[in-house]
């Protein structure tokens, strides 16, 4: 399935289950006022992101729809520190729920606020001033330096990798044996065509970011989970961004 078959996702429900079990790890998505949050099912499922600040009332209904319990989730990776991915870092903590960050956001998350975003085009600069950028501040549970095997700790057969570019402390979360990359802000999906891979508004680091995205490519990812749009394959990935 290329992006030109896939267009049909612009009309998703809010929940669904995004990759089956047949791609060796079954992957659910909920739809959030702003971003998605991923749901990868293991021995305990998992999330990937949080959504905005005001979306928990949605992400448990999305939960619900999927036929997860909340309770049965140990742990939160947030790709970055932005206010629509971490918005209810804290309020998951609350529930018990460990959260994952990477340490060149831990500033950013312990402030409460992402800061200045760095527009990769006259669409963002549009944009900037409707994004909120605050969120109730936290301390990640576990901080990411490197990698992290999120086995032991959260129950998903998978790593958590460090991946700066959109932030200085972005993670990618790799599952089904790399053939999976949980991306967060890397890049986008289009607003007409949401599994077209495009670039997105806002990159703190653009060569960086592309950078993370030739590697994981390299790796042999074939399914690239976004967290705005998505999923984009490999091949569409590879017209937009090179190899």
């Amino acid at each position: 399935m290329t992006a030109a078959l896939a267009c049909a996702a612009a009309c998703a429900p809010a929940a669904r289950m995004t990759m089956p079990r047949s791609e060796g790890v079954a992957i659910g998505s909920i739809k959030l006022s702003l971003s998605n949050v991923h749901v990868v099912v293991g021995e305990h499922p998992m999330l990937v992101d949080t959504g905005t600040h005001g979306d928990l009332d949605d992400l448990d209904r999305g939960l619900v729809t999927l036929g997860i319990d909340w309770h049965d989730i140990k742990c939160a990776v947030v790709t970055h520190v932005h206010a629509d991915h971490a918005g209810l870092a804290r309020a998951l903590q609350a529930r018990g729920i460990l959260i994952i960050a990477g340490r060149g956001d831990l500033a950013r998350a312990q402030r409460g606020d992402h800061g200045a975003l760095h527009a990769t085009g006259f669409k963002g600069t549009l944009l900037k001033p409707l994004i909120p950028s605050d969120f109730l501040p936290f301390t990640p549970n576990v901080i990411v330096d490197d990698q992290l095997d999120l086995r032991a700790l959260c129950g998903v057969d998978g790593v958590a990798v460090s991946a700066p570019g959109h932030t200085a402390g972005s993670l990618v979360v790799l599952v089904a044996g790399g053939r999976i990359a949980l991306v967060g802000d890397l890049f986008r999906g289009s607003l007409i065509c949401p599994c077209e891979p495009v670039e997105h508004f806002f990159q703190d680091d653009l060569a960086a970011a592309h950078a993370r995205i030739h590697e994981l490519l390299a790796r042999g990812v074939v399914w690239f989970m976004l967290g705005h749009g998505g999923p984009a394959h490999r091949d569409d990935v590879a017209k937009v961004f090179g190899t």
